[in-house]
């Protein structure tokens, strides 16, 4: 069985409040490669064969057009066209190379979800907190959705044991009638479990208007 997490390491991680919106929250639970960065790697190489072209007949009309107007460049132009058409093809062979080499990385890096941001090193974990306040917006809030949809780390429903000692760290760092949420991320930053525990429950404070009342009525 894997060992888990000591609950020291949660400290000097990144703890953000549940009034902002947590980062990378809509990705789906599994990342894998996207078959969609390869049809992106296609239409990269027919628009850049594309512009080839275009740039090479326009070369060509222009000295072309120069030719008629300018008889002693008529001898030079068949000469340099094969060139201009070697020199736009390098161009367009190199702008390639480079794409590929900027865009491969990257696209390895990102997971099936289209909102994957990629990250080269993310956190391996974070964790959430989540206020009284937030709890009853919650079902509006797409970012939370995806966090209650998220399996638990170690399944049991968040009870295995060999994950007490996490969940009682992330009591103490819950809010009251709120709840911390610890996500475990892959390297992209996508997360794909869960950890939860929730504060201390304690009641509502009585409004002052109803407080008055009760003076008032206990005075008369």
């Amino acid at each position: 069985m894997a060992p888990s997490p000591s609950p020291s390491s949660l400290r000097p991680r990144r703890v953000s409040s549940s009034h902002q919106n947590p980062s990378g929250l809509s990705c789906s639970p599994t990342c894998k490669h996207s078959p969609s960065a390869t049809l992106d790697l296609l239409i990269l190489i027919l628009v850049l064969f594309s512009c080839t072209f275009l740039i090479s007949s326009s070369v060509s009309y222009v000295f072309r057009s120069l030719s008629l107007l300018l008889p002693s460049l008529s001898l030079s132009i068949p000469a340099a066209a094969p060139l201009l058409a070697l020199l736009a093809v390098a161009v367009a062979v190199l702008l390639l190379t480079l794409s590929l080499a900027a865009a491969l990385p990257w696209s390895r890096r990102r997971c099936s979800n289209p909102r994957c941001r990629g990250l080269k090193k993310a956190l391996e974990f974070d964790v959430q907190l989540q206020t009284e306040e937030a709890i009853r917006d919650s079902p509006q809030d797409a970012a939370w959705r995806a966090i209650d949809e998220l399996p638990w780390k170690g399944g049991q429903g968040g009870n295995n044991p060999d994950y007490e000692r996490l969940r009682a760290e992330l009591r103490r760092m819950a809010p009251p009638n709120g709840r911390a949420v610890l996500l475990f991320r892959l390297r992209c930053g996508c997360p794909v479990s869960k950890l939860e525990a929730w504060g201390p429950k304690r009641g509502r404070k009585p409004k002052k208007g109803m407080a008055k009342l009760t003076l008032e009525g206990v005075n008369r």
